[in-house]
């Protein structure tokens, strides 16, 4: 039976999409790792230099952590694992952490550092995305089509803007350091429109975020292309009168 990974995930994501649930999942993933460290180690010294080994323990505790609590959180409410759908999301990275065989190298000076970086819940940015999603999908009102396109503008408005700094954008697509494909996705989700794959839209929204846009320039550009709005909103406007066809 096909799950929509977006659908499947949503509900379970969305406890922990608050800031406030956020920065919790930091302080315990710290504090997770810490432990297991006394536990390895006998003691910390932060100010210690870190080497090879040193890192390889702090990044094999941390994707421990994260593997828990994807085996808590979401592996309860998918029948399938993500990377059996063939998404390419940041959720298939939480399926299995032992890919990375906690490999790290000590290009950060001390212990500190290196739990500074390592030490830190990784997938952040996806509960951003979901609690924006959840933000869209309840400031919209009137008919489901109305409200799949609205709430598809205003998410791709809010997304553009919190990108005010594009310098560094020049190894990927724009549309891919907006998160576009996960954001429509969750956002269809948030809306809860029956029949409707959030999956597909999100498909079909980065498909029109890839087009050639006259003069644009996602480096120079304060917003995005009023057409490219209009054309996304109208996609997901229409999933929900595909979804809604008697097959």
């Amino acid at each position: 039976m096909y799950q929509d990974p977006f659908t499947v995930c949503y509900p379970a994501l969305l406890p922990w999409a608050q800031p406030s649930r956020q920065d919790d999942l930091h302080r315990a993933m710290r504090t997770a790792v810490e432990r297991s460290l006394v536990v390895l180690w006998g003691h910390i010294d932060p100010e210690k230099p870190a080497t090879d080994a040193d890192v390889h323990a702090i990044v094999a505790a941390s994707d421990a952590y994260v593997q828990g609590w994807f085996d808590a959180v979401i592996r309860p409410a998918a029948f399938y694992p993500p990377n059996n759908w063939g998404w390419p999301s940041s959720l298939g990275a939480w399926l299995d952490a032992s890919k990375s065989h906690g490999r790290g190298k000590a290009l950060r000076h001390t212990i500190a550092e290196n739990l500074d970086f390592f030490a830190r819940f990784p997938f952040w940015r996806t509960l951003e995305l979901v609690e924006h999603a959840e933000h869209a999908a309840r400031s919209t009102t009137g008919s489901p089509r109305q409200r799949a396109a609205d709430a598809t503008a205003e998410a791709l408005r809010w997304a553009w803007a919190r990108h005010a700094d594009r310098l560094g954008w020049d190894d990927a697509e724009w549309y891919e350091y907006v998160e576009v494909r996960e954001l429509i996705g969750w956002t269809t989700a948030a809306l809860q429109l029956p029949g409707v794959r959030p999956s597909q839209a999100a498909d079909r929204v980065e498909e029109i975020a890839g087009q050639k846009w006259d003069d644009w320039s996602p480096w120079t550009s304060d917003e995005l292309p009023a057409p490219l709005i209009a054309q996304a909103a109208q996609a997901v406007a229409d999933c929900v009168t595909a979804g809604a066809a008697p097959s």
